[in-house]
This record gives structure tokens, C-alpha cells and sequence, in this order.
């Protein structure tokens, strides 16, 4: 009969194993993405050359990702989940304590990340693609999940006490509504310095990071344990002049290498 599935199969079946075929190709494209972008730059990226590479027409390309910008926002997304999902484990299962140890667990998987994945690094936290914008509503949850992560451990620090931001009248009246946007949850009564601090924190981490990926550090503090050893030195110092008690900074235990 006209429609109906041949002898041993079923509709969903097929279904399921064609998904997973489109699936796996899909993968396989954001694959070669990478590695081209790795070889020749982010820049060069086209359809064409993808293509090529795996030895298909561009016109069946189509069937997986309609443009260029469609492969850079699914590998951006990706790589935002991936070191996103690194640092909640990392948070998750370091020790709930009065000490700055989940923050440092936090950041050194941040890092290890960084070091391990420097183009996905540079796709995220790089120089923007010439002509490309990602879409703020298909990328903003991934984008979030790291800093988040950072958030939720100065939130926790000052809710106990371990870390004391200065007063609100410290911080420029001008940019309060700015930093106030940037609540997470506009309803939480967390004073305005703490969120400056928590921007400020992101900003010197993501310097520290930037310089060591793109071989900006200065020769002698340039990876291996010596470069880790300085990175941990300058985030603890750095939570220290943020204002977090120094026998708690003291007291964190930072993951072995």
C-alpha cells in the first residue's frame, strides 16, 4: 500500500536514525568550521570553503545552515555552553565554605578552558567577525551562564559577610541605572557598589585570560605553572582589594594544575 513503512521498520524509527544522520553532519560541519578558522582565521570563513572541505556542494550546506552567520552563532553558542557548563561543575563541586575556594574553582576551570580551547576563546571573547553580529535572543542565555556562575559566588560572598563592598554614594551617580540593569533579578537588594565590583571582577579576569591566550603576558609569567601560579596570585589579590576578608581569600583552596 501506497505510504505505509516496508516490512521491519517504522516511522519512527527512520525519523529518529535520519535526525541523527543530520545531526552528526550538522556536527561534522561545525567541525571543519573550526578547524578553518583555526588554519586561516575567523574572517575566512565561508560557506564555500566548508564546503570543499568536506567535499560537498554548497547548495546541500544549505540544508544545514542557511549562511556563513548561521555556522558562527551555532559554534558561538556551543562554546559559550561549553565553558559555561565547565565552570558550573567546577562551582558545583568545590566545597561550600567561608573561604573564597568555590570562586577560585570557578575561575581556574575558566582558565584551563581558555587554554585548552584558544580559538573557541577568541570566537567568544575575541576581536568580532568582520560583518557578523550574533543574535542577542538565540546567544544571550549561553553568553550568561559563565558570568553567572562568577555572580552567584560575590552575591553569596556578601550576603555572608565575606565580602564587603563600599557604600552606593562610592560609585558614580551616573552609573547606577546602568549597573542596576545589570541584575540578574532587578528585584534583588544588592547594593550598587557590589555589582560594580562584580563587573570589575569579570573585567580583570577576562584581561588576565585574554592576555595569556593571545600571548600577551610577559615572557617570564607566560604559561605553564609559573603562568598559573601568577593568574591565581592575581585573583586572590584582586578579591582582596574588591574587599573580601583576606583570611578568606587565604583560607581558598585553588585546584591543583
Amino acid at each position: 500500500m501506497v505510504g505505509t513503512a516496508s516490512a521491519g521498520t517504522t516511522p519512527g524509527r527512520t525519523s529518529s536514525r535520519r535526525q541523527r544522520r543530520h545531526e552528526a553532519t550538522a556536527e561534522e560541519i561545525r567541525q571543519v568550521a573550526r578547524e578553518l578558522m583555526a588554519r586561516d582565521g575567523t574572517s575566512s570563513l565561508n560557506l564555500r570553503a566548508v564546503a570543499r572541505e568536506m567535499g560537498m556542494t554548497p547548495s546541500a550546506l544549505y540544508r544545514y545552515y542557511a549562511s556563513r552567520d548561521a555556522i558562527l552563532t551555532a559554534l558561538i553558542i556551543e562554546a559559550y555552553d561549553q565553558v559555561g557548563e565547565t565552570v558550573e561543575q567546577a562551582i558545583a563541586a568545590a566545597p561550600l565554605d567561608a573561604s573564597s575556594t568555590r570562586i577560585l574553582a570557578g575561575v581556574h576551570a575558566f582558565r584551563r578552558w581558555a587554554v585548552e580551547h584558544p580559538h573557541e576563546f577568541g570566537l567568544i571573547y575575541g576581536t568580532p567577525v568582520p560583518g557578523y553580529e550574533a543574535p542577542r535572543t538565540e546567544s544571550l542565555s549561553a553568553a550568561m551562564r559563565t558570568g553567572a556562575a562568577m555572580f552567584g559566588e560575590l552575591v553569596r560572598a556578601v550576603d555572608s559577610g565575606l565580602l564587603v563592598p563600599p557604600d552606593d554614594d562610592t560609585v558614580p551617580a551616573e552609573l547606577h541605572p546602568s549597573l542596576r540593569e545589570l541584575l540578574l533579578d532587578p528585584r534583588a537588594e544588592l547594593p550598587i557598589s557590589a555589582v560594580a565590583l562584580a563587573v570589575q571582577f569579570w573585567m580583570v579576569l577576562l584581561g588576565a585570560l585574554s592576555s595569556e591566550v593571545f600571548g600577551h603576558k610577559p615572557e617570564p609569567l607566560a604559561g605553564g605553572e609559573t603562568g598559573r601560579l601568577f593568574f591565581d596570585y592575581t585573583i586572590r589579590q584582586t578579591l582582596i582589594a574588591m574587599g573580601m576578608a583576606r583570611n578568606a581569600v587565604e583560607a581558598g583552596v585553588s585546584p591543583p594544575a
